[in-house]
């Protein structure tokens, strides 16, 4: 009898590396592969700005060998600004944000985002991401 290892091939992600600070200038930014996985956005904007992920071949990259369908990661956007003015994140080329998403951290809140794999195969890449909770601060 299989295991259920050999049955699923379960995703083990990379729970147990560090995140990767990104302290972001007040303007529109593109994160690099890196940036994109694990990471965690720091803003304080004096207007509307826009972060967008690194492409999904290059994340796919960036998270290694060990990639599968299902493989996540995680983006964190801190918006440190005292009032009105949002961080929107938003997708570079292969990456999809859900259409059931609220993308923007408004003013003085961190919003937490999912990132999943959905296509691997070199010049298909894809990626999901999906909104999670929200919290003042």
């Amino acid at each position: 009898m299989s295991s259920i290892f050999e049955l699923e091939k379960p995703v083990f992600g990379r729970e147990n590396s560090s995140v990767e600070l990104v302290a972001a200038s007040d303007a529109d930014t593109t994160l690099t592969a890196a940036e994109s996985v694990n990471s965690l956005v720091v803003m304080t904007p004096t207007g509307a700005k826009t972060v967008t992920t690194a492409t999904a071949a290059a994340i796919i990259a960036e998270i290694g060998s060990g990639v599968r369908i299902g493989t996540t990661f995680s983006i964190t956007l801190r918006n440190q600004a005292a009032s009105t003015h949002a961080m929107t994140l938003a997708g570079g080329t292969g990456v999809t944000l859900d259409s059931d998403n609220t993308n923007t951290a408004a003013a003085a809140a961190t919003r937490s985002f999912l990132g999943r794999v959905t296509a691997y195969a070199s010049g298909s890449e894809a990626i999901t991401v999906y909104s999670g909770v929200t919290s003042a601060h």
